[in-house]
This record gives structure tokens, sequence and C-alpha cells, in this order.
């Protein structure tokens, strides 16, 4: 998780040169999809699942920023003698840039006039970020290529969609050469409105050229859940340790890592069941 930044405009391509390690971005419609008023591509035939388009978010799912930003916020609240509840974290904080205000507010109950306003304790919390959102705290999480490569090779299209800054999710796309794998990229600079809003996953789907309906979207946090949802994906919840006790029913299916998914053609398939 990473400080809320200011949201800008754009379209989102694939990573390249500093930002990745995918060819030059165009801004295109990866795969080609129906133009406007025409009608959809005909369906998959009987027996196979829908997806053709798999859209991942970052923080928690592909690459473990939930941890340190867990330990950063313990860190806030220590200095001030409390104790982070982790259940509140889990559920007002995690995946949701703008829930750090109630984070702040919590402090200031429990310490009174101890704990100084949101922008103080917001430049501190940056600073307990630099120390703890580093190379080796923010891991890839287990199965994260694996599941990458199954997918590519199953010939669906790929899209990361995240809420978190552009240069954070390209810094991190970057580190673990993951970029080569998608074909769009959409980040919190390239919507108006962040998850729950589902505007993330429908500029992901429209990017690949998919309609949301084909499209399965993998997500740790209920936040995510919820966006994905909304947007008319099938949702697979791959929680983290420090989520894993929410209850992720909002979604499809909740698997234990990505290892467990599997991809065959268009289809789409958890090792353990199918959808």
């Amino acid at each position: 998780m990473t400080p809320p930044s200011p949201k800008g405009s754009g379209l989102p391509v694939r990573p390249t040169g500093p930002a990745g390690d995918g060819p030059e971005p165009t801004a295109r419609r990866p795969g080609g999809g129906p133009a406007p008023g025409r009608p959809a591509a005909p369906g998959p035939a009987p027996g196979r699942s829908p997806h053709e388009a798999v859209i991942f978010d970052l923080d928690g799912t592909l690459v473990d920023s939930v941890r340190p930003d867990f330990l950063a916020c313990g860190a806030l609240f220590a200095e001030y003698g409390q104790r982070l509840p982790r259940e509140f974290w889990a559920r007002e904080v995690c995946g949701r840039p703008e829930g750090y205000p109630a984070l702040f507010a919590l402090l200031r109950g429990r310490c009174g006039a101890a704990a100084p306003d949101d922008t103080a304790l917001r430049r501190r919390l940056g600073r307990l970020w630099e120390l703890h959102m580093t190379p080796d705290r923010v891991r890839l999480l287990p199965g994260a290529t694996g599941a990458l490569e199954r997918a590519r090779a199953a010939g669906l299209r790929l899209a990361v969609a995240s809420s978190s800054d552009g240069d954070w999710v390209r810094r991190w796309l970057r580190h673990y050469r993951l970029g080569r794998h998608f074909d769009a990229v959409v980040t919190g600079d390239d919507v108006t409105r962040r998850k729950p809003d589902p505007e993330a996953y429908l500029r992901a789907a429209a990017a690949l050229g998919a309609a949301p309906g084909r499209c399965l979207a993998v997500e740790d946090s209920l936040t995510g859940v919820a966006a994905a949802r909304a947007a008319g994906m099938t949702v697979v919840a791959v929680p983290t340790a420090l989520t894993r006790g929410l209850d992720h029913g909002a979604a499809d299916r909740t698997l234990s890592d990505l290892s467990a998914l599997e991809f065959t053609g268009p289809a789409t398939f958890p090792r353990d069941n199918t959808f």
C-alpha cells in the first residue's frame, strides 16, 4: 500500500523502458474487441469458461507490500504507546488509500491531544514507509510468476489494475521483471475514482478489448474484490496472511496462493475446482 497521490488521467499502456520491460507503448486496444455499436463476438464453445483476459491487482496480490505497510502503520501507533488493531487495519486501510484518515482518527481517539493532525501524521507515516517499503521487504508473492506464465501460455490477455500511483506500480513491475507479461497497466493516476469503484477494472478491460464479463480479476483485499465485482467480473480472492481472517465471500473463489490458479486455453480453472 502506498501513500495517496494526485490523480491524473491517461491511457493505460504496457510498461516500457525504465518503467518495465515490454515494447514501446502505443495507445491501442490489445486484441481488438468489438467496435462501439457492433455486436459482441460469439461466446465460448459449450463446456468452456468464458474468460479471455485476467486482470491482476498489484499490492498484496503480486507483491507483498501489505505487510510492510502494516508494520509502518504499527510503528506509527507504537510511537504514541499504542498498538494497531490488526483487524481494523485489514478491514479499513488495506487496499484503500483513502482509509488512512480513519487510521489517524483511531490513533487520535486513543491518544487525545498527544497525537498531531492528519498532515503531521501522514508526513511521519511517509517516513516510516520509506524505512519499510524496501526491496528486501516488498517481496514477490508465492506463485506470482508461475501464474502469469501459465496465463500467457494459455493465450489470455493480461492487465494490472491498481489503486497505487503509477511510479510505485512501475517500480515493482520493473524490479521483479513482471512488465513483459502485461498488455495494459492501469494505476491510480489513470482514474478519477479508486477502488472500491470499478473504474480501474473497467479501464483495464477496455484496454484489453475484453468485455468485463469475460475477465477474471485476481485480488487480495475486500476493497479490490468489491471493485472487480462491481465491474461485473469473475473474482478470485487470494488473501494475504494479514487479510485471510476477513470475509471474502463476495469473491467467486478464495485460494490460498496464486499457485492454485490454473489456466487452459480461453478457460480459467483453479486446480482444485472449476468456475
